[in-house]
This record gives C-alpha cells, structure tokens and sequence, in this order.
C-alpha cells in the first residue's frame, strides 16, 4: 500500500498498547462468561487487534491522533461499561452470550463480518463505503422495517436504565461524526443501521437484539467516542495531522 493511500494511525506504542489490551479484553471476558478455551477463542484473540486498529484508524481519519486512541480504548472497554447499563433478569444474558458475542467468543463469524467491514471502511474511498452503507440500510429497511418499534422501546424499558437515551444516542453519535467527517459518518452508520433493523426481529429476552448488533461492536466504539465531537471546541478544533483521503 502506497504512503498517500495508507490509513493515518497512531504511533507504534499506542497501536501496540491498545492491540494487547483487546487481547487481555477477550481473554477476561472469556474468563467471565465461563467460555472454554477453543478455536473461537484463538480466532477472537486474532481478530482483536484488527478491531481495534480499524477503530484506531477510522477515528484518527475524523478527529486525530488523540482521539483514535480514545476510541481505541473505548472499544476495549466496551464489554465491561456496557453492562452498566443493563439491569435485572437481562444481565445473565448479557453475561453468558451478549458479551461473548461483542468479542467474537461466540458467533465468531459474526463478529469477524462485523471487522471485516470495519475494515473495508478503512481502505475503501469514504463516498464508497457511504453509498455501501446507505444502500445496505434501504435493502435492510424494505426487508425489515415492519417491527414493532415500541415492542422494542418496551424492552429497551425492562432491562436498560434509560431507553430514551438508550433511542436518541446513534443518532446523537453520527451527528458528532458527521460535523468531521460526513461520508464516514454515513458509512459507519448505515451498516449499524442493517443490524439494528435486523436485530429488532429477533428475540430480545434471549439477547437477540444485541447478538445481532455484535457485528457492529467496532463501529459501535467509534459512533459512541464521536459524542464528544459535539462538544463546540472539539467540533470547531482543526486536529493536527489528519490527512485526508484524497480518494474521499
């Protein structure tokens, strides 16, 4: 790969720190959830470096060095403070399968769609990884828009301790990236987009809903970090030494 076409990232140090703390993420969550040791755990442990630098990469493309290694950590922190936010019966199934699920410890295919998308995002031109994800979501939205929405909020009620923070935050999120970086937000967005109408249909009390999202776990990690770019002085900062794709 060419140096003008090669993604921005951080240095050698923080992309080696943040690759080994998603491996230690795994691991602990493997530790957690009482997952045994296998071949889905050897591939979760290949596929967390990659994650994470896609995150890292993404990210120093919007905003900069300093803020690819916040998404970077929010993205190794995100099994654990996620279950902050759940509350009740629904926390065994966090535990047991949702979380697992979030690292690629179970449904590992899944998870390895979900990176290998992220990754896609990384090196394709952003318009084109754009129009991929704005043309997923229309295809997911004539499959899968007929659900019931406020089933759905419903849930969000019984098991989250706010389901209207819980609605309005991706929307919130891509707004904070697409201040930076439109066609990137869109992108990131529209493939969440995809899971989000896909996992509606799916059982919620067993986790369904957010098994389906474990295939967006690392542009989950980037939208939530873009809430801090609608902060006006982060908003309005010109970050040094983003180079923009000129493909983009």
């Amino acid at each position: 790969m060419s140096a003008a076409l090669r993604p921005p990232l951080p240095g050698r140090r923080a992309l080696l720190a943040l690759g080994l703390a998603s491996i230690v993420s795994v691991l602990l969550v493997g530790r957690h959830a009482g997952t045994a040791f296998g071949w889905s755990t050897i591939a979760a442990i290949a596929l967390a470096p990659i994650a994470v630098t896609s995150v890292a990469a993404l990210a120093h493309r919007a905003a900069g060095p300093r803020f690819a290694v916040a998404a970077g950590i929010v993205y190794v922190i995100l099994p654990f403070a996620g279950r902050l936010y759940f509350y009740g019966a629904f926390l065994d199934p966090y535990d047991h399968r949702v979380v697992p699920a979030f690292v690629g410890l179970e449904r590992t295919g899944w998870f390895a769609l979900g990176v290998a998308v992220c990754a896609a995002t990384v090196v394709l031109p952003e318009r084109v990884a754009a129009a991929l994800g704005l043309l997923g979501a229309a295809v997911a939205a004539v499959a899968w828009v007929d659900v019931s929405w406020t089933g759905l909020f419903g849930n969000f009620h019984e098991s989250t301790w706010s389901p209207t923070l819980l609605s309005f935050l991706p929307v919130a999120a891509t707004l904070g990236l697409a201040f930076r970086r439109p066609w990137l937000a869109a992108a990131v967005s529209g493939w969440l987009a995809v899971l989000v109408l896909r996992g509606a249909h799916r059982t919620y009390t067993s986790g369904g809903f957010w098994l389906s999202l474990a295939a967006a776990a690392p542009q989950i990690a980037l939208l939530l970090t873009s809430v801090a770019l609608l902060v006006p002085p982060l908003r309005l900062r010109r970050f040094p030494a983003v180079r923009r794709d000129p493909a983009s």
